[in-house]
């Protein structure tokens, strides 16, 4: 087994070294803040309360967009060990205090930030290890998408890790996990978790796998942000690592919307290999003049990746899509472009981006089997839009099956999220309404959601929809025989 020791200040300077998420970074480091000599009993780590001075910068720092929720816990602690994890979940249990767990912070609604109890942050806990006989990767909670490709690309070795190379990769797989090539690995990134460690609301420490405590292994493969516990290790199945990555994008016309989807629809449905990644999306065009009217600045980019065993299958695998036309109906194309892992968060996620920019930033989604009538009603909606960086994005031929060792259901063949991302706080009523405004157009096609990007404050039952009726009642049972007492926040605006 070789082990690669990736703690948070190391990771933090490649961050910086590659965009300017650096500055913003150090502030996630425990050892930028004083901490309080507060009484944990066995807790080594830091821990801030209220009334220190620097209560709200750390808050602020819990949550990756600008938009931070107005939620204030009573405690930030922040775990360095597993030891530091049972010694506060103890403390919590005998004090009275609700927990909510802090990964890396990523997830759009800011769940970890609740009112009242305990903030427990393990993001600093981000060690890897790559098992390469058994291609595993075992890791800890804080451990984000770039170190783990990285990590396993090292050994020859891939993980769907997040398209955005700062997402951690434990709220990302728990809450589902759709990443790079994902039709190649399973569909979901949950359904990789070949094992966990939980710490349980009693301080105990349980692994859980098929064969032990196969109950909270079904849980933890899909429950997301409302899950009952604090996962300290995963480890994860690793895959064969691609040796050709190809891209081709497509700059269409938003009056041309149905001829893209029908396009699409066929592509996906009879041509495509599981080794392309396919993506609609509905977006604000970047070439053009600032001052271009709404209704002629907005276009339909398309764009597919191909994760090939060599060059030769790589651009093979893209072939249906430069013969299907698209390219004829494009005002800018480029096609065939060779990319590494890097190179893909690079030109399409960084901080120059909608996707990667910080920004105030809200999601709903649906998972849908008809993405061309989601996006054909969305569309004059999304002309509307009152930030120039709001976009629409369907991932398109998911390859989701039934696992019945997973509480992951939302099976349906394409995702579709629509993201309100602005730059001031003043904006924030006209994009809340915006975004509102998009989950009755899409809900008459919903066939579920993903946990991970969801905005309940429309409707609290939208989470509960991220799981089938089964599947729910499930959770609910577990979370009454390992958490009785409720020690752990329930999803946010559930229960």
């Amino acid at each position: 087994m070789s082990s690669i020791n990736y703690k948070r200040r190391k990771v933090l300077k490649q961050f910086a070294s590659m965009t300017a998420l650096g500055a913003v970074n150090m502030l996630r480091s425990p050892g930028a803040f004083a901490a309080r000599n507060q009484a944990i009993p066995g807790f080594q780590g830091s821990i801030i309360a209220k009334q220190d001075a620097n209560y709200e910068e750390r808050r602020l720092s819990m949550h990756w967009h600008h938009s931070v929720p107005k939620r204030y816990p009573d405690v930030m602690v922040h775990a360095e060990t597993e030891a530091d994890v049972i010694a506060a979940v103890k403390h919590a249990a005998n004090n009275g205090q609700k927990i909510s767990v802090h990964n890396t912070g990523h997830n759009a609604m800011g769940s970890s930030l609740r009112n009242g109890g305990m903030l427990l942050d393990v993001g600093s806990m981000a060690n890897i290890e790559i098992d390469e006989t058994n291609k595993l990767a075992i890791c800890q909670p804080g451990v984000r998408s770039i170190q783990l490709m990285a990590a396993a690309r090292s050994k020859g070795l891939s993980f769907p890790t997040p398209h955005c190379p700062t997402v951690g990769i434990s709220g990302f797989t728990m809450g589902g996990g759709q990443g790079w090539n994902w039709g190649n690995n399973e569909g979901m990134a949950c359904f990789s978790i070949a094992a966990a460690d939980i710490i349980t609301a009693d301080g105990q420490l349980r692994h859980a796998s098929p064969d032990e405590n196969p109950d909270l292994y079904w849980a933890v493969r899909g429950g997301g942000p409302g899950f009952f516990g604090v996962v300290t290790k995963l480890w994860l199945n690793l895959y064969p690592l691609p040796k050709a990555i190809h891209a081709s994008n497509y700059i269409i016309p938003l009056d041309r919307l149905d001829e893209t989807t029908a396009i699409s629809d066929k592509l996906v449905n009879q041509s495509l290999d599981k080794r392309v990644e396919f993506i609609n999306l509905l977006a604000h065009n970047p070439v053009i003049p600032a001052d271009t009217p709404a209704e002629q600045a907005k276009i339909c980019f398309v764009t597919a990746f191909a994760f090939g065993d060599s060059e030769k299958e790589s651009l093979e695998l893209l072939e249906p899509i430069t013969a299907s036309g698209l390219g004829e109906m494009s005002v800018h194309k480029e096609e065939n472009l060779p990319f590494s892992y890097e190179g893909l968060y690079n030109k399409y996620f960084s901080l120059q981006v909608p996707a990667g920019m910080m920004a105030r930033y809200k999601v709903d989604n649906v998972m849908t089997n008809e993405p061309a009538k989601v996006l054909h009603d969305l569309a004059d909606h999304f002309r509307k839009a009152p930030s120039h960086h709001a976009h629409v994005l369907a991932a398109m031929g998911l390859n989701i099956k039934h696992h019945d060792d997973a509480c992951f259901s939302s099976l349906a063949t394409t995702y579709v999220g629509c993201y309100a991302i602005w730059d001031h706080e003043k904006d924030d009523d006209a994009n809340f309404e915006w975004l509102s405004k998009c989950a009755p157009i899409m809900d008459p096609y919903m066939k579920g959601r993903y946990a991970n990007e969801v905005e309940p404050r429309f409707d609290p039952s939208r989470l509960r929809q991220c799981f089938s009726e089964e599947a729910w009642a499930r959770l609910e049972q577990l979370r009454t025989k390992y958490d009785p007492k409720g020690l752990f926040h329930h999803y946010l605006n559930e229960a």
